[in-house]
């Protein structure tokens, strides 16, 4: 079996093959997330970036909803907000799942905050689109 190393290699391009290997039963998930972005307006784009490998990026119009990366098993996703209190009240009160809120409590506070999700599942995909209905509403 050869390991593909979406973090180092810049020519393990992340199409459905490889991320299909990468993503084994959580691949579906990822599908059912692409077919569904254009409900939010909203598109994404794999890059390669010298400091974190290949990642998704959602956007909407100028907007970024979601980065995101191929990890063994799941799809991680950073919804990423400038810590402004208004908008950590925000996160914290959308019906989404409390391991994800106990993560983003605990994560380093700076200039902006995050929440992560991984989506091993086609049942973690609700919290990701409540983040990214709050993440396209939120200023």
């Amino acid at each position: 079996m050869v390991m593909i190393d979406f973090k180092k290699d810049p020519n393990a391009e992340p199409n459905d093959v490889n991320l299909s290997a990468v993503l084994g039963d959580s691949f579906s998930a990822y599908k059912a997330l692409e077919k569904k972005l254009p409900d939010f307006e909203a598109e994404l784009e794999w890059r390669f970036y010298k400091d974190g490998g290949w990642l998704a990026k959602i956007t909407r119009k100028k907007k970024t909803l979601i980065w995101g990366y191929a990890e063994a098993g799941y799809f991680g996703t950073n919804f990423n907000f400038p810590n402004k209190p208004h908008l950590l009240e925000g996160v914290l009160a959308l019906d989404v799942s409390d391991k994800w809120k106990d993560s983003l409590i605990t994560s380093p506070k700076g200039a902006y905050f995050a929440m992560q999700i991984e989506v091993r599942s086609v049942a973690d995909l609700d919290d990701v689109y409540k983040m990214m209905e709050f993440k396209r509403k939120a200023k």
